[in-house]
């Protein structure tokens, strides 16, 4: 497995000697954790965020400390109510206190990185990901790639995408739904056609919601069409009417069919 090397290491950082952990979940621990993943516990943000943060600034000062593994279930608990900077902040602490983050605590960083806007630090912890010899999982790929997205860079997404693929890493449906969709909701039809036709029949099977971005956004275009004063042809039609059959929309596609019919349309072999 290639290292990624197109990716340039932005931040330089220190390098600390990892103190002794261990994998025992701390006591004090035990009610705050039964509140964080009940079902029935009304949630109030204000209070768990405090509580959180007061636990991990209490592990943090025990001795032994705890493994990585608690302060990833700290952290990702402050993701969820969306405190992404007081996360950042508390990433940070760790590696301050000589605690050494495993790739799950990077990606943790990542992804906040991706909902605070800084792009370019997300991909500084995917290259430091990679300089600690880790290789990044589906999860963290997808979230660069929805980062990518979310910021309004889609089509460094699609190169991101292409780049990760070369060097032998696979994706999933989430990535190429994050892709297509992002490619739908700024106009760019035709590659998000290509890249629907590039994984068809390959590991990844295309599901409904991709079909449905691609033919939101071609009806779209075939209104446009019409206001224009175009008449669209066989090859339009046939081509909207597979759209919506593979999207489960067979009305729909029953109307159009009826609407070629009525202008006369000759309907090819679909």
């Amino acid at each position: 497995m290639s290292s990624l090397s197109f990716f340039r290491f932005r931040s330089s950082s220190s390098s600390s000697s990892s103190s002794s952990s261990s994998s025992t979940n701390p006591t004090f621990l035990i009610p705050f954790l039964k509140r964080l993943y009940s079902h029935h516990t009304p949630f109030h943000v204000n209070n768990d965020i405090d509580n959180a943060v007061s636990s991990f600034h209490s592990m943090i000062s025990m001795n032994p400390t705890p493994s990585i593994v608690q302060f990833n279930k700290i952290l990702t608990s402050i993701v969820k109510m969306k405190h992404y900077p007081t996360a950042i902040s508390l990433s940070h602490q760790l590696e301050f206190n000589g605690i050494k983050p495993d790739v799950f605590a990077l990606s943790i960083l990542i992804n906040c990185y991706c909902h605070v806007g800084h792009i370019n630090f997300s991909f500084s912890i995917l290259a430091k990901i990679l300089k600690l010899g880790y290789q990044p999982d589906v999860i963290t790929l997808n979230t660069l790639i929805k980062g990518l997205c979310f910021n309004g860079k889609v089509k460094e997404a699609l190169h991101f995408h292409d780049h990760v693929v070369a060097h032998g890493f696979h994706l999933d449906h989430v990535s190429y739904g994050t892709l297509i969709n992002g490619l739908c909701k700024i106009g760019e039809t035709r590659a998000a056609l290509q890249v629907l036709r590039q994984i068809e029949g390959k590991l990844v099977k295309p599901d409904v919601l991709m079909y449905t971005n691609v033919v939101n956004e071609a009806l779209s275009l075939f209104n446009e069409m019409y206001c224009n004063g175009i008449a669209p042809n066989t090859i339009t039609y046939s081509c909207l009417i597979d759209g919506l059959c593979k999207s489960g929309r067979i009305s729909h596609a029953w109307e159009l069919l009826d609407q070629m019919h009525d202008r006369g349309q000759p309907a090819d072999m679909m």
